[in-house]
Parts: C-alpha cells; sequence; structure tokens
C-alpha cells in the first residue's frame, strides 16, 4: 500500500484525474416511477431508497441476507466457551444481527458497526453510512476535495463530518468494518472525496438502472389505466360516418345522435351486452406494437439476477424443469458461499471482542454457517449405508425424511 502511496504522489494530479473518469448517471433526476425525493447526491441513502422500492429488490437483499447465514451456529475450543457464545447469541438474538449484516454488505457494500455492552449484552450497532466518511489520515477530515485519492489503511471513522459542531471521530480499531469488492474502481464518498480501496461495491450499483426503468414502467402502466379506466370502449358510429359523407345528413345531426345514444347507455352495468346498428365496439387496452410485459419481466431478470437470485427463488417455475432449476440453483449457491466466507470473516471481528470482554484468547471461538451446495441425496444411497453399516436405523429415517421415533 505504501507503493500505492507513493506512485500516487509521484504521478500527482494526472493519477488522480486518470482515476477519476468513468461512467456518469445521465438521468439525475430525483423523481420517477411514482416516487419523490431520491436522494441521488448521497450514494449511502440513495441505496437504502431504492433497496424498498421495489419487492424484486428488498425480497431478494432479505433472501440474500437469509441465506448466507444459513444455520449459523458457534464452535470452538474448550466447549464451555462455545456453550456460552449459544446461549449469548439467542439471548442478544445474535443470527438477526448477523443476517443484518450480510444484507447492509450486499447493499452497501460497506458494512459499520460499533459494539455496545458488557460480554452478557454484547451487540452489534450498524452505523448509518449515509453520515459516515472513512480517512486515511487526521488532516483529510473536513475537506470536501482533495488531490490526493484516499487509499487504505483506514485509520479514522468520522460521522457528520460536514458539520464540525456534530462531528464524531472513532478510531478505526473501535468498529466493526468489511467491504465487498473494495478495489473494483474509484468511488466518491459522501464528501464528494475519490477513494480506492476503502469502501465496497454495492450490488445495487449494476442494477440501478434496471430498478429504474422497472419503476417507470409499472407507473406508466399505472397512468394508462387512471387515463382509460378499465373496461371501457371506443365507439365507432361506421353507419352516421358514412351517412356524412355522402352529405345525407349534417355533422351536427350526426353529434345529436351520437350524444343521445351514449345518454342512453350512459350507465351501462357489467355483463349487460351493447347492442347497436352499424357501429363497432372495441375495448381499450395497452395491447399495440410495444410488449410492456416483456419488458418488465427483462428487467424484473435483471434486478434478480443482480442480486444472486434466480427465476426459481424468486417463485417462477413456469416452463423449468426440475433437473434445469437443480442446476441453476447449484451454481448459485456456490457463488453465494464465496459471500458466506467473506461474511464469517467479517463476523469473527465481533466474536474476538467478545472473547476480549471475557478475557479469553481470540479466535478459539468462530462462527460457522451451513455449507449451501449440499449434494442431494438420493434413496438408494441412503440405503446403501445403512446396508453396509454406516448409518443407523434412526439416520436412515431421518435422512429419508421419515419421522423418527420418540420425535414429533
Amino acid at each position: 500500500m505504501d507503493q500505492l502511496n507513493a506512485a500516487q504522489a509521484e504521478l500527482g494530479n494526472k493519477f488522480t484525474l486518470v482515476a477519476s473518469t468513468g461512467v456518469t448517471r445521465a438521468d439525475t433526476s430525483s423523481s420517477f416511477g411514482g416516487y419523490k425525493n431520491f436522494d441521488t447526491s448521497n450514494r449511502f441513502r440513495y441505496y437504502q431508497e431504492l433497496a424498498v422500492s421495489s419487492p424484486h429488490v428488498s425480497t431478494s437483499l432479505i433472501k440474500l441476507g437469509l441465506s448466507l447465514t444459513k444455520g449459523m451456529h458457534f464452535d470452538g475450543d474448550p466447549a464451555t466457551d462455545v456453550e456460552d457464545f449459544e446461549i449469548w447469541g439467542q439471548r442478544v438474538n445474535f443470527l438477526e444481527q448477523v443476517q443484518t449484516l450480510a444484507r447492509l454488505l450486499c447493499r452497501d457494500g460497506v458494512y459499520l458497526a460499533q459494539t455496545c455492552g458488557d460480554a452478557q449484552s454484547f451487540q452489534l450497532v450498524p452505523l448509518l453510512m449515509p453520515a459516515v466518511t472513512l480517512v486515511s489520515a487526521e488532516d483529510q477530515i473536513g475537506k470536501s476535495s482533495t488531490k490526493d485519492i484516499i487509499t487504505p489503511p483506514v485509520l479514522k471513522i468520522v460521522v457528520n463530518e460536514s458539520d464540525a459542531s456534530k462531528r464524531t471521530t472513532m478510531e478505526i480499531g473501535d468498529v466493526i468494518y468489511g467491504t465487498l469488492n473494495a478495489w473494483d474502481g474509484v468511488q466518491k464518498d459522501v464528501m464528494k472525496r475519490d477513494t480506492y480501496g476503502i469502501y465496497g461495491t454495492s450490488l445495487l450499483d449494476p442494477i440501478e438502472l434496471s430498478i429504474r426503468n422497472l419503476l417507470n414502467i409499472n407507473q406508466g402502466y399505472v397512468s394508462f389505466v387512471q387515463k382509460y379506466g378499465n373496461g371501457r370502449y371506443v365507439f365507432n358510429f361506421q353507419l352516421l360516418e358514412r351517412l356524412v359523407e355522402q352529405e345525407i345528413i349534417s355533422v351536427d345531426d350526426a353529434q345529436k345522435a351520437i350524444d343521445a345514444w351514449l345518454e342512453e347507455h350512459k350507465n351501462l352495468k357489467q355483463n349487460e351486452d351493447i347492442v347497436g346498428a352499424g357501429m363497432s365496439v372495441v375495448p381499450i387496452d395497452a395491447n399495440g406494437s410495444l410488449d410492456v410485459m416483456a419488458f418488465k419481466k427483462s428487467l424484473e431478470t435483471d434486478i434478480q439476477i443482480g442480486l444472486f437470485q434466480s427465476l426459481l427463488s424468486m417463485g417462477d417455475t413456469k416452463g423449468s424443469t426440475y433437473a434445469a432449476g437443480y442446476v441453476s440453483e447449484e451454481d448459485r449457491m456456490v457463488v453465494l458461499e464465496g459471500l458466506q466466507k467473506v461474511v464469517r470473516n467479517v463476523v469473527q471481528q465481533a466474536i474476538n471482542k467478545r472473547l476480549k470482554l471475557l478475557d479469553r484468547t481470540e479466535d478459539t471461538v468462530w462462527v460457522e454457517f451451513d455449507e449451501l451446495s449440499k449434494p442431494t441425496l438420493e434413496s438408494r444411497d441412503v440405503l446403501e449405508w445403512y446396508n453396509s453399516g454406516v448409518l443407523s436405523k434412526e439416520q436412515l429415517l431421518k435422512w429419508g425424511g421419515f419421522p423418527v421415533e420418540g420425535e414429533q
């Protein structure tokens, strides 16, 4: 890292200029898709708002957090410490705190949390990222722009940096800190300074445009229905049109006839027939040359893929065979296990802090999760293991999905 900083100092402004060049958002409007006041100037607050704007985003993030923490339990030595952690974890609902960690890490690309309480009430309290900045030197605090890119190592956590009267500074060792893909590119913090390797990459960044387009498509369809209503019709009085063309009747007389017919039928109820001569009735709908539903489905799929979900995991099984679905899910679980290891490393920071409070050695207790890509066991494999003495009768019944005697 010293070499990177040295190279940066040697290249000066040229390095900053090259590193800062990147893709920018063309549409920075704060109102779209039926929502107002999106904060597009603070990316962390923008992530929060995008995450709750559509169930395809919020549900995917919730499922992601639940999947990554599946089967969480403690392990280590001695067993008495592990038992103490299990009891403490249930008391403070540590599983929910880790699920939040996994969800926020994927949403924001970075996770920062304070620890509070003694050894028995120890908890993680996430910091509000829209108000948090990370700096690598004391003289960077309070400056909205610097000629150099801020790079690791991170030394200080600053809360409310833009307001000197409310500013709070913490040491990096006093918080739980984790990132996801922090080295993918140069990023701006909430003070508009360029950083590299400090903040992680949010999973929402590549799909932000898809989320905006999906919200706009939904709002556009609703606006169409509001404008034209449901069950409305276009009445084309063809006979009157021909009579006017042949100058048999005047336009005014034709309009009077139309008005009289509409007045007579203005209270038409459902399941009542429209009867007329020399006229056609066409219902108004959204069908046309543009397939809105296909485009909407495409946007939803983009969002699901970006958040490591599949059509099968989101409840869409139409047109999918079991084999295809299994292969898709198996591949997805392998990817999630990589994320799971990142989450486990961040959680270990919290466990070590509690071990210190207990006056125990660090890393003697750790957290484990269930393997997500376990192969599905077939009945013949289980029976073969039972016949060869590898499994007991109780294990055979349990692994085969049958109730074991004495269990409810």
